[in-house]
């Protein structure tokens, strides 16, 4: 009995050392980068899925317009019971009830009763009857209709894959926004413990000033506000980490409960530089490689063959149709077979100016989407434009919180010995330390800001700056 209680507390301690392990595997945060970041909104993303639909949407579109140039065969087939099949009589001497020649109707006699000889009965049709068709047709001259559909489908197909395309190009830079948006809170977040590690040491060091009579209870309480305020900015940043991961999980559409860091840096090299760039070749670039561009170019063309269509309705069109017929009932002592082939032309002559009412809808969807082109093509060039100003923005301001990090780290060492000397206040090593944490933070930023203006300016031409 001993072993076997010893032997359950083994198995149900093993089990709970389980769970315990499993929790703790639950709770470990995943860990992204951004090109793992890319990869999972690229499966889960609505938007990119939603432009994937229409795409195949579109797909099956060109090939329900191919199937306007192809032979049209239907197939049919009927099976029909007679209870009562029609009857008629004749008379021996005469016709299927009606009269001989040179007699009246009014004076034909009736039919003797008596004499069942004088009366035939006939039944036409049967109980039992099979019918079946087949039907063939094949349009052969429309002033090209069904082709010209067939060319508006498949140019609409390939501006929905430009819709794709620029779907990625999107999400790609959402989710770079997102990913270096999170990426930075996280950094503000190691800046503002730095800040609350030196003001510690600065009350440290008030405090033990004030013991030996170097300082007074001003400046002890001045270095616990200042501790107070740094502690603030802190829980704000903490706080504004959780945020900027919320967001950052939105565009993956991961759930906002899960546990999720980013890794990657901010950094950028001191001898980085981007190439030589030139403006006006930059918004060319965009209106060759702009997958939105291209949408509105084959949406243009793939309007222009719907005006086509709609002239063709007017005009007269040709085609060839074919029937073959079978039919069987249980009197016949052969199956019927009946083929027959021909021509068949239609004339529009009037149909209340659907036609005209049709190519004017046409041709003014025509006018719209070459006013949107327009449009897109000021767009993409703003774009660029705006891209490429942050941009190079963000490389100067680079450059000048590099060096007003550098001189403000001095200038904390030496406010720091200065106040430990009784040089300076408590009130002057304070501005020198919040002059270092807002360099920091103002380095951080800029260095976020060129990473996320490098990336929109990619975006906004159409393909990656090497």
């Amino acid at each position: 009995m001993d072993s076997f209680r010893f032997c359950h507390f083994v198995c149900a301690g093993t089990f709970l050392l389980f769970l315990i392990n499993l929790s703790v595997i639950a709770q470990e945060p995943q860990v992204l980068t951004l090109e793992e970041s890319i990869e999972i909104a690229k499966q889960s993303n609505l938007t990119l899925q939603t432009a994937e639909q229409n795409l195949k949407t579109a797909e099956a579109q060109v090939r329900a317009a191919r199937a306007g140039l192809l032979p049209r065969i239907t197939a049919s087939g009927n099976y029909t019971y007679f209870k009562d099949i029609q009857k008629s009589v004749i008379q021996a001497d005469g016709g299927f009830g009606f009269p001989m020649q040179g007699e009246e109707m009014n004076g034909m006699s009736p039919p003797s009763v008596d004499n069942e000889s004088d009366v035939i009965e006939l039944e036409f049709g049967a109980h039992h009857n099979v019918q079946g068709t087949v039907n063939l047709t094949q349009p052969i001259f429309a002033w090209g209709r069904y082709y010209y559909g067939y060319q508006a489908a498949d140019l609409n197909y390939q501006a929905m894959q430009r819709d794709v395309d620029a779907a990625y190009n999107q999400l790609r830079l959402d989710v770079s926004e997102a990913f270096y948006g999170a990426l930075v809170a996280q950094d503000f977040v190691r800046v503002a413990r730095q800040s609350v590690s030196l003001v510690e040491e600065q009350l440290a060091v008030v405090e033990a000033s004030l013991e030996a009579g170097a300082a007074t209870n001003f400046d002890v309480l001045r270095a616990k506000v200042q501790l107070a305020n740094a502690e603030s900015q802190l829980i704000r940043a903490q706080n504004g980490v959780q945020t900027a991961k919320d967001v950052y999980k939105t565009v993956l559409n991961i759930p906002l409960s899960e546990n999720i860091l980013v890794k990657g840096t901010l950094e950028v090299p001191v001898n980085h530089k981007i190439p030589a760039l030139n403006l006006d070749t930059l918004v060319q670039q965009a209106l060759d490689n702009r997958p939105e561009v291209h949408r509105t170019q084959f949406t243009e063309h793939a309007a222009r063959k719907q005006v086509d269509i709609a002239k063709t309705r007017s005009r007269p069109d040709l085609g060839f149709f074919s029937n073959y017929q079978i039919s069987q009932n249980e009197r016949l002592t052969e199956m019927n077979r009946i083929w027959s082939l021909g021509l068949q032309i239609n004339i529009p002559i009037f149909d209340g100016f659907a036609t005209r009412a049709a190519l004017q809808q046409t041709e003014s969807s025509l006018k719209q989407i070459q006013l949107g082109g327009t449009q897109v093509k000021v767009g993409v060039e703003f774009e660029v434009r705006t891209a490429y100003l942050n941009l190079r923005g963000a490389e100067t301001i680079i450059e000048v919180q590099r060096e007003a990090v550098t001189q403000a780290r001095e200038s904390v060492r030496i406010a720091n010995l200065q106040f430990q000397n009784g040089i300076i206040t408590t009130v002057a090593l304070t501005d020198t330390q919040l002059a270092l944490a807002q360099a920091e933070v103002n380095r951080l930023q800029a260095y976020h800001d060129y990473i996320v203006g490098l990336a929109r300016l990619e975006k906004a031409i159409g393909q990656t700056l090497k």
